[in-house]
Order: structure tokens, then sequence, then C-alpha cells
């Protein structure tokens, strides 16, 4: 018999990989220019990952419709438990330090729980980064709708308004202190505008696929540097790197959908496919227990500025290869019963 050939996209799974470590250097940066660099590739890669769950949700109704519920059921499970953890991370971490009053307060609070279900506001709990995960639910939703309802031209619609608003809120979040950052880190502006945008772009593959790969390399060399640039210079008061990472995020993905066997490191293909997630949610907190750890070895400032970077990084790929082998050994043996149920 003839070798079969995945259906792993492996040229995607390098660059969720690549968008993991990214993010981890959004929240343990380096300095100066150096660290503006580096950040932006976690930008690059959150715009990336509502990409691909905006192509993914392409297709018929009576196709799409279950798979988009089967993510959403998935994703909301996933983001109940990372919000119960970053509580009890929270809780710990406050105790220590005896302000665990201060967290019973803050659960007092109505408006808290508002800002957690409406904008995954979990910032007091150490839960920042979960605005993403939340964020997401309310795109599946969204998409729930219009794909059920056949609602291609909406889509179609959507989008340009969409994209713009995006680039307006981004540019005004990022251009002057003292805003924000949820104004932009939200499923409105953060998440929808980049899933209608992946769901054009799954449409409309067939006619994306003939770009010639050489156009697409240069377009997202070119637009990457236009990225790492308007991170470190702004123009006048401005910074103007949200239409380019728009574009180069895009034609990352267009790339994965005309060479999806095209691996450039298949270890880190491994890493991306399996545990890029584990990686997102965890990382966060190991920053903080590498800080404690760096601190209480009594290393100096600067010695804990550089290498807290990549022991973060380091710790976050072992513990989230040493989650995801777990989870799998849980899911085993549900996947050898669905297995033996099918055989016969």
């Amino acid at each position: 018999m003839g070798r079969q050939i995945s259906n792993r996209n492996y040229n995607w799974d390098f660059w969720k990989f690549i968008a993991a470590v990214g993010v981890i250097l959004v929240h343990a940066p380096y300095k100066g220019n150096l660290g503006s660099i580096l950040s932006s590739v976690g930008v690059l890669g959150v715009s990336f990952f509502y990409l691909i769950s905006g192509y993914a949700c392409c297709g018929e109704p009576e196709k799409m419709c279950p798979k988009i519920r089967k993510r959403l059921l998935r994703n909301g499970i996933i983001t109940v438990l990372a919000v119960a953890w970053a509580l009890a991370f929270s809780y710990y971490a406050m105790k220590m330090e005896h302000l665990d009053i201060m967290w019973k307060m803050e659960l007092k609070k109505p408006v808290t729980y508002v800002r957690m279900i409406l904008l995954g506001d979990l910032e007091f709990f150490y839960g920042s980064h979960l605005w993403f995960m939340v964020a997401l639910l309310y795109c599946y939703v969204i998409f729930y709708i219009l794909v059920r309802f056949r609602l291609k031209k909406v889509i179609y619609v959507l989008t340009p308004i969409f994209l713009l608003a995006r680039i307006v809120v981004e540019t005004y979040v990022n251009s002057y202190s003292g805003v924000s950052w949820h104004w932009s880190a939200n499923a409105l502006i953060g998440g929808l505008p980049m899933m209608l945008l992946g769901y054009v772009i799954a449409d409309k593959k067939e006619k994306l696929v003939k770009i010639p790969t050489w156009i697409l390399i240069l377009g997202i060399v070119l637009s990457a540097g236009a990225v790492f640039a308007a991170m470190c210079f702004k123009v006048g008061k401005l910074n103007v790197f949200q239409p380019f990472n728009i574009l180069c995020s895009s034609l990352v993905l267009i790339l994965g959908a005309k060479k999806p066997h095209w691996s450039i490191v298949k270890p880190l293909s491994y890493l991306g496919r399996k545990d890029s997630l584990y990686i997102y949610l965890f990382h966060f907190y190991i920053i903080m227990v590498m800080y404690e750890v760096m601190n209480g070895m009594h290393l100096s400032s600067k010695v804990i500025e550089w290498q807290l970077p990549l022991a973060v990084i380091i710790v976050s790929i072992i513990v989230a290869r040493v989650f995801s082998m777990l989870v799998d050994l849980v899911k085993l043996p549900f996947k050898l019963k669905k297995k033996k149920a099918a055989e016969g």
C-alpha cells in the first residue's frame, strides 16, 4: 500500500509554535528595540491564531456547524478550567503576601464578573492573557450564526468594516500611554476581524494559492520587516504596525494553505501541533514563578532581565510537553474504546 498523506498542515503547525513563543516574549520581554522586535512576533502570533480559527470555519453549514459547536464546547471547557486555575493560583499567591482579603473583596464586586464575562478581564487574578480564550468563544458563537444561516455575503461586508475598526483602535491603544489595552484585546477588535479575514481567505483559497511562492515569501519578509520597524519607531506619535501585522499574518496563512507539508523544522511543527495551546496557557504563571526563583537566587536585575525570557521559554515548553503527554494518556482509553466500537 502507498504511504498515506497526513492531513496536518505542518507549515501552520511550525508557525503556531513560533507564535506561542512570541506570546511569551510579549509578557517577558527583553529591553530596547530587541524586545520590541521579538514581542511583535507574539502580536503577529495572536493574529495568526485567529486567522486559522476563521479559516477553519469556512464550509457548508451541514459540515461546519457541528465542527464549530465541537470547538466551542472544547474551548469552553478549557477556558473554564483555565479561569479556575487563575483564581486558585492568584489566591495562593496573594495569601502568601497576606493579601487574600483583597482577593475575596474583588470577588464580591458585581463589576468583576461583568468584566470577566464580557471582556475576559482576569488581570487582577493573574489571568490577563486569558482574554484570548474568552474572545474566541464569542467569535465562535458569532460564526456559528453566520455559517448556520448562510450569511456569506454578510461576512464579506463585515470584514473590511471590522478590519478598519481594528486598525484604528489598535493604533490608538498602542500610540498613547494610559489607554486601557482592553479596548483592543476583546472579541470585536482583537478576534472577530481576523477570523472574518481568515474565513474570506479560505473561501478564496483556490485563487490565492496560485500566487507564486516567492512572492508570498517576499511579502512575508517585507511586511514582517515593516512590523519590526513600526514597533521600534513611531510615525509622529502613531504606532502604525497594525496594517503590516494583518498583511504579514495573512500571507503566512496563505503560504501554509499553498504548502501545507512544507515543514521548516519538523520537531517544532510537532510541538506547535501538540503543545502551543498549553505553552500559551501556562507561560504567564511560569514567568512569575521563574522570576521569584531567580530573585531568590539573588541575581542582579540585569542578569534576570536577560535570562528570564529564555528560561521561561524552556520551562514552558517542558511543562507543556509533559502536560500534553498526560492529556494523551487520559484520552487513550476513550480512543481505544472508540476504535474497538468502530471495528466491531
